[in-house]
């Protein structure tokens, strides 16, 4: 299978070397949306469940997280923009870590300009709210956004969910 190969390797590697701090982020999402966190880690268990994908379920035990994509940038501005292949009801969730001294997280909408240091996780809707990262002015910035797509819900006959309500974190 020609199109496995790229698993192996350094992307195996990075996501065991991963598996902890992947998991630190699902409880984020856990706390702050347990509906999409348990749709999510159903629509993991139908994956390996189904028997016409079983060429794929090496690779999705070696999925280290509820989110269905991530995605890396590395000391690179992001103009502002939405995030068109999600669901409006759904948090994306955004890691800056590095050894960078200065950089903007902006969601012009909501009026926030907010420094965004190592460290510092954010959760929102991708869709919904226009966001950009202003550039690195010195140091090594690397930005991780963890999503989700509608596309690998609907292949495993999972709904997407509805909206994260108070009262559903106060159960």
């Amino acid at each position: 299978m020609p199109s496995l190969r790229r698993w192996d390797g350094p992307v195996r590697q990075w996501l065991r070397d991963s598996e902890t701090s992947f998991k630190l982020v699902d409880a984020l999402l856990a706390t702050v949306h347990p509906e999409l966190h348990r749709r999510s880690s159903a629509v993991h268990k139908q994956l390996l469940a189904d028997e016409e994908i079983t060429d794929l379920h090496e690779l999705i035990k070696a999925w280290p997280t509820v989110f269905t994509a991530i995605s890396v940038v590395h000391n690179r501005e992001t103009p502002f923009h939405r995030d068109s292949k999600s669901a409006p009801q759904w948090y994306d969730l955004f890691l800056s870590v590095g050894s960078y001294t200065n950089m903007i997280l902006e969601l012009p909408s909501l009026g926030i300009r907010a420094r965004y240091m190592p460290g510092t996780a954010a959760l929102f809707s991708g869709l919904l709210l226009r966001h950009g990262v202003s550039a690195v002015d010195r140091g090594d910035h690397i930005g991780y956004v963890f999503y989700m797509r509608p596309s690998v819900f609907h292949f495993a006959s999972i709904s997407v969910g509805k909206w994260v309500e108070y009262s559903s974190l106060c159960t």
